[in-house]
This record gives C-alpha cells, structure tokens and sequence, in this order.
C-alpha cells in the first residue's frame, strides 16, 4: 500500500503514546524544571532517571545497594538504616 506524504504525516502524527513513552515525555518536560533531581518519581509510581541531571551520579532511590559509596564519590539516598534498640540481635525473651 503506497501512501501519499500528506497521508504518512497525518497517520504519523495520530499515533498514540505507549506508556513507556508518554513517561519518557514526562520526565524530559518535568526534569527540565528540576535540574538538580537526578530521579524523578512519576504519578505511576515509577522512578525515571532525569534526561537533564548534570550532577554527580546517584544511585537507584530504591536501591539496597550497601556498596562503597564513599569510594565513588557517590552519597547513599536517603536516612541510613536504624539500628536495633538492643544490644544483640538475639530476642530479648
């Protein structure tokens, strides 16, 4: 089936955005107002990577990584994990 261009531009630009692709729009609008997020948590509660982010690498926000952060210059997100009331991780009873 051959198509005129005038065809190919109005079927093209009728195209419906998958989900993955209307997230990836989102994150490169919104990032561009949050340069300095390196993660963006979108309403679907998905992470997106900022298309924009310029700063140091940071890892995954959901990430349990306990690796050497330190040594790459990178800051582990979030609080770090709290530490048991007791003395010993037996139980107290």
């Amino acid at each position: 089936m051959f198509y005129s261009e005038e065809q190919y531009w109005e079927e093209r630009d009728s195209h419906l955005a998958s989900p993955q692709e209307a997230v990836a729009e989102w994150a490169y609008n919104y990032g561009s107002m949050h340069l300095d997020h390196a993660w963006l948590l979108h309403d679907w509660d998905v992470w997106v990577a900022n298309p924009h982010y310029a700063g140091p690498k940071v890892p995954h926000p959901e990430s349990d990584w306990e690796g050497p952060y330190e040594e790459e210059g990178v800051k582990p997100p979030g609080e770090p994990p709290m530490k048991s009331a007791w003395p010993d991780d037996d139980i107290p009873f």
